[in-house]
């Protein structure tokens, strides 16, 4: 499992007052980048590999509102990997109560850079996910 905080600026708000929708989605695909690059498998290097990730689906569940200036706890793990596709989990709680705000699931294709055709993970990008 991968974790940080991040603090909700006044750019991640919507007119609701709370972060917005479409911002959750961006929070989800940094939390996942950070922890590739953690692990060494980050975008230049798994471009070496002859690949890169590409999201196929992301499912969220919004379950409670976050603010500007509440620092989030961020978590994210890969629950599984097989074949060309990952399927990784995020989880965000509101640091001050552990309340959990949002959870999401997505499924990511490895692709070839050029034709975005799927292919197998590599083995070096496998085993550096199994470890964390």
């Amino acid at each position: 499992m991968f974790r940080r905080e991040r603090t909700v600026t006044p750019r991640d708000i919507d007119l609701l007052g709370h972060v917005n929708n479409a911002v959750w989605v961006g929070f989800i695909v940094e939390l996942a980048d950070a922890h590739a690059e953690a692990v060494g498998m980050g975008f230049v290097r798994t471009r070496q590999l002859g690949g890169q990730w590409i999201v196929r689906r992301h499912e969220i569940d919004y379950l409670r509102s976050a603010h500007v200036g509440e620092v989030l706890l961020e978590e994210t793990w890969v629950e599984s990997l097989r074949g060309a596709r990952s399927l990784r989990v995020a989880r965000f709680s509101r640091a001050s109560d552990g309340s959990v705000l949002v959870e999401s699931r997505t499924t990511w294709a490895f692709v070839e850079p050029d034709s975005l055709r799927v292919r197998r993970v590599p083995e070096a990008v496998a085993r550096a996910f199994r470890r964390t």
